[in-house]
């Protein structure tokens, strides 16, 4: 298989879901062998665009993956498109450039000069009708192992509807609750619909807040709710909340966040409130007892209070 970068050193994958975008990107990325960085809508797009044409003196030529949101991306349109132009020419020695894109106009020169080089690649989203089936297909092959896949496909999609990165993530926390094993339809019944009289997001929201008190209840409450999938869903929330931080756009920040319409406002307030670097943390601290909890004999209960303990000492210190 032809490297993509032979064609064009500017490339561009554009779909709604964030989680095939991205795996397009990985895709991508995997056939080009220097390093890859990433960035977020750059000030010094010029710069970026320069290094295609100008190879570093001190280090070997970067692909640089550049997420942007429509209306960065109509700020730019003609620069890129000019740019483009530029790129699909053979030769050159220096890096190359991956646009990561929500949508684009294909009524725009952008777009046109994207798909006359080649180099538009589109992730298209299974309709309602071929949802499930596709979502089956895609448990089939889930290196976890998964039992009944058609009947976890339906009873994802019966209970979150059609939003395909919200049903992505939703096998995240399916499969951490599983533990090691195949996971199947019970599974998806203890952690998606909620077998215990208050839901998993209410224990998250608690964490958030620094309100230990609350999430300890929440857990000792029981009702189907384990460590597994408690620190799962805990994940998928500080995932979402870093999202909100790094996009600027509203709509690009639902994308990445997995959630539709105005989720996402409440969703921003409390990225807001508690900043990046802390959301980090606390992304670093819900993996680090994810590992522990996959570790034999480890209690799960002792590493979960230790987690939420954590959490409000970084979110409510002392004298605060």
């Amino acid at each position: 298989m032809a490297s993509p970068w032979a064609t064009s050193r500017i490339q561009a994958v554009v779909g709604a879901s964030w989680r095939l975008r991205d795996e397009r990107v990985a895709e991508l990325c995997s056939t080009w062998s220097g390093p890859v960085r990433r960035v977020a809508e750059p000030d010094d797009l010029a710069g970026l665009l320069l290094g295609l044409d100008t190879p570093s003196l001190f280090e070997e030529p970067a692909l640089t993956v550049v997420r942007a949101s429509a209306p960065y991306l109509k700020r730019h349109r003609e620069t890129l498109a000019s740019a483009i132009a530029s790129a699909v020419r053979p030769g050159g020695d220096g890096g190359a450039l991956l646009l990561a894109l929500a949508e684009i106009d294909g009524r725009e020169a952008l777009a046109k000069t994207l798909t006359k080089a080649g180099a538009l690649h589109q992730v298209d989203i299974p309709d309602g009708k071929r949802l499930s089936g596709w979502l089956a297909e895609r448990l089939t092959r889930h290196p976890q192992g998964v039992d009944r896949p058609r009947q976890v496909a339906e009873a994802l999609v019966g209970h979150l509807g059609e939003d395909v990165d919200a049903l992505l993530m939703a096998i995240d926390v399916v499969a951490l609750h599983a533990g090691d094993r195949p996971f199947g339809p019970a599974d998806v019944a203890a952690v998606v619909a909620g077998v215990g009289e208050r839901p998993i997001w209410e224990f998250t929201g608690a964490v958030m807040d620094g309100a230990a008190r609350r999430a300890l209840e929440l857990l000792y409450a029981g009702g189907g709710m384990e460590a597994p999938q408690a620190v799962g869903s805990l994940i998928n929330e500080t995932r979402k909340l870093i999202a909100c931080c790094d996009a600027r756009d509203d709509d690009e920040a639902a994308r990445l966040a997995g959630v539709r319409g105005g989720a996402i406002f409440y969703a921003r307030q409390r990225a807001r409130a508690l900043g990046k670097p802390m959301l980090v943390r606390l992304m670093t601290g819900a993996y680090l007892c994810q590992r522990q909890l996959r570790q034999s004999g480890y209690n799960g209960e002792t590493a979960l209070e230790l987690l939420v303990l954590h959490a409000q000492r970084m979110i409510k210190p002392q004298g605060r």
